[in-house]
Parts: structure tokens; C-alpha cells; sequence
């Protein structure tokens, strides 16, 4: 299997598992707020701001592994 296609699917399951792991796994308890939100609040707004960065980290790898148009026009 590819590189790049390995890059999306772990990519895939780390945004999912944001999603579903993380509340469950600690934040949807009560306790003290973070930056003014619940647990929960906090890292649903965290989430989507970490979103791009994990995307941009994997369309990187996929790039870095398929090459650029040029190059493959070239070939």
C-alpha cells in the first residue's frame, strides 16, 4: 500500500477519534473551566482548530509522495 494512502487513513482515524475518543475519554467530566468553557466546550472548539493542521501534515506526506504535476509530466 502507498504511502500517501496510509497518510489518509491514519489521518481519517485521528480526526474521527477526536471526535468520539476524546470527550469520552476525560473532557466530558465537570471540573474547572478552560479559557472560560467547560471541558467539553474547550475541546470541541480545539478540534476543528487542530483539523487543518493534521489534513495539512497528510496532504504534505501525499504530495511528498506522488510528486508534483510537473514532475510527472516530465516522466
Amino acid at each position: 500500500m502507498r504511502i500517501s494512502m496510509i497518510a489518509w487513513l491514519i489521518g481519517l482515524v485521528v480526526i474521527v477519534g477526536l471526535y468520539t475518543i476524546g470527550p469520552a475519554a476525560g473532557f466530558n467530566t465537570a471540573g474547572p473551566a478552560i479559557w472560560g468553557m467547560p471541558r467539553l466546550y474547550f475541546w470541541f472548539v480545539l478540534v476543528p482548530v487542530l483539523n487543518p493542521f493534521i489534513l495539512g501534515v497528510v496532504y504534505l506526506i501525499d504530495r511528498a509522495d506522488n510528486g508534483t504535476d510537473d514532475e510527472q509530466v516530465r516522466e
